[in-house]
């Protein structure tokens, strides 16, 4: 198997790292630290990529930012990709009707990586920003996994650094049959989350750091054990942290998830139906408009109970 180029991956690091911390300079020293790269070779990086104009070095400073290279890229993207258009116009209108932050993520690898963010979190100390990576891993993306493959629901179900239980197993498939009967999720606000963001966001800062990533592999072993979908069949106030719904392409595929999640004020389980259903016509919408007006086709309940386990397989 042919391994990447060091000093290629090292390029993509530095430009996802700076990515993640928008219009924040930082100093050769801080980046190297950051990324736990020796400091001759982050410098031979950053020559290389202010050369090209996807990094600028502050003449006073001595600091780096992005360069205005990368809106070319940017836009090269969106021409390639409409649905990230269609994604910024429809949040864009969504976050301000749900008073929330509306967030697109698409599965990259191992991980789910937010592509368009539009409003901000109003009930939650961290929300996410354009660049944020979350580990594909309960409860993160059920959406993908749902209606994926037995190879994609298998790498959800089992992470590589945790050993799943058959009580796990059982109650992760349990919601994941939820998540595919309603066509959202609604997930549960805990603790456990809360630390989670905020260990995530100390590794943004500091990607190299050990003791982060430790501490969220322990996090996602407790959120995967108690991860279950809220209920929503009663009018009352519910602990909702985010729904999240999928975008399909024609053949049924999930190609992009849609989240809103830091609501101005707790949800009723109501209001949270109305969010998940208000976040699927979103995606109806999206699909439509990027596949040429193709309906998307929603995978049909025999799909799904073909795809996903019941309680009783």
């Amino acid at each position: 198997m042919v391994k990447p180029a060091l000093a290629a991956s090292r390029a993509v690091r530095v430009v996802d790292f700076l990515a993640v911390h928008p219009g924040r300079p930082f100093s050769l020293t801080e980046i190297a630290g950051a990324l736990r790269i020796n400091a001759a070779s982050t410098l031979s990086v950053l020559m290389a990529l202010t050369d090209s104009g996807y990094v600028v070095r502050h003449p006073l400073h001595k600091t780096y930012t992005l360069g205005a290279a990368l809106v070319a890229v940017g836009q090269a993207a969106l021409v390639q990709h409409p649905l990230l258009q269609a994604a910024q116009d429809e949040l864009a209108l969504l976050a301000g009707e749900l008073e929330a932050q509306c967030v697109a993520s698409v599965l990259m690898g191992n991980e789910l990586v937010a592509v368009v963010a539009e409003g901000r979190a109003r009930r939650t100390e961290v929300g996410a920003r354009v660049g944020t990576r979350l580990p594909f891993s309960a409860p993160f993306g059920a959406p993908f996994a749902a209606y994926g493959d037995d190879a994609l629901r298998r790498r959800w179900l089992q992470r590589s650094h945790g050993v799943t239980t058959a009580d796990r197993a059982l109650r992760l498939e349990q919601a994941l049959a939820e998540v595919a009967e309603r066509g959202y999720e609604a997930g549960p606000q805990n603790e456990t989350r809360q630390q989670l963001r905020r260990a995530l966001e100390t590794l943004a800062d500091d990607p190299g750091n050990a003791a982060s990533r430790a501490e969220i592999e322990r996090l996602l072993d407790d959120l995967a054990d108690r991860f279950v979908t809220v209920n929503l069949d009663l009018d009352e106030v519910v602990a909702v942290a985010n729904v999240t719904a999928p975008v399909f392409t024609p053949a049924g595929e999930v190609v992009m998830i849609l989240t809103a999640n830091g609501f101005v004020a707790p949800l009723t389980g109501a209001a949270a139906v109305d969010v998940g259903e208000r976040l699927r016509a979103s995606a109806d919408m999206m699909a439509a408009r990027t596949f040429g007006g193709a309906a998307p086709r929603r995978p049909r309940q025999r799909d799904r109970e073909q795809r996903i386990p019941t309680a009783r397989s």
